[in-house]
């Protein structure tokens, strides 16, 4: 599949380029038929908040470029209550995140005079794509003793257990990596760089992770830390390890996302823009 996007992105670029070298002028157009400029903001899913610019090369090809990020005031909490475990007293924290920040750089084809258009390009930024944590630090006691962590789930092998970390702060912090450049396919309606002063534009694609990968430093049966891979059945263990063998267990479908979006090789894009023209 990634080769997939590799090639649209590439076609996306070629394609449009050898069609207008062969399209004629056209100044009756409603966008412009020369280069031009534009500057916007966007809203959408994944990007967040954006600042972009284009380039109108004529008026059936543009190039944008932004960048975007999603305020952590937007990002929810959620409250955790943490019974008694071993040495460690009952206590509750909150879990919240964040995502990182996105460069893009787009090229948009018009194949016909209207607002439709082809879009393909490339998002790039840091390889820790999501991360979790808490907010409220832990207690002294949690952090120095870590809670134990199976990798391989139920089968409690000694050789893959572990114990996640809190850091200095009583903070333990989950990542959700992935690629740093993602390969992007979409489609979407207006031009970036508008025949009048101000104009609006919509995108609705996906980008290509490859999939994520959920890490958190730990302790291994050496006391040396390591960042290594959590797996549903793993977290699954350590809740139930957490809240004692006495407890109904009633995470499995919630934790089973875990996998789930780690296997996810795509993620969806959408976006609304407005741009104002340069010249």
């Amino acid at each position: 599949m990634k080769r997939f996007f590799i090639l649209a992105a590439a076609l996306a670029v070629i394609l449009p380029a050898s069609a207008l070298a062969k399209a004629p002028a056209d100044s009756t157009s409603a966008v412009p038929s020369s280069f031009s400029m534009a500057a916007g903001v966007s809203v959408g899913l994944m990007d967040g908040a954006a600042l972009n610019i284009a380039a109108g090369i004529n008026e059936k090809l543009a190039v944008r470029a932004g960048y975007g990020f999603i305020p952590s005031a937007l990002i929810p909490e959620y409250g955790v209550d943490l019974p008694t475990f071993g040495s460690n007293p009952a206590t509750s924290t909150a879990l919240s995140g964040s995502i990182a920040g996105s460069g893009n750089l787009l090229v948009d084809f018009h194949p016909a005079r209207g607002g439709f258009r082809v879009t393909a390009g490339l998002f790039f930024g840091s390889s820790d794509f999501i991360k979790g944590f808490n907010t409220k630090a832990l207690p002294e006691s949690y952090h120095q003793a870590g809670v134990t962590y199976y990798s391989d789930g139920a089968a409690k092998d000694k050789a893959n257990r572990y114990r996640i970390q809190s850091d200095s702060d009583g903070i333990v912090t989950a990542v959700f990596k992935s690629a740093t450049v993602k390969p992007f396919v979409g489609i979407g309606f207006g031009h970036a760089v508008p025949g009048n002063r101000v104009g609006v534009a919509f995108d609705l694609g996906v980008e290509y992770t490859g999939g994520l990968d959920l890490r958190v430093n730990a302790l291994n049966r050496k006391d040396e830390l390591e960042n290594i891979p959590i797996t549903s059945e793993g977290a699954l263990q350590t809740v139930y390890e957490i809240r004692g063998h006495n407890r109904e267990m009633s995470y499995d479908k919630y934790i089973s996302y875990i996998d789930k979006l780690r296997d996810l090789p795509i993620l969806p894009v959408a976006r609304f823009s407005i741009f104002v023209k340069l010249f």
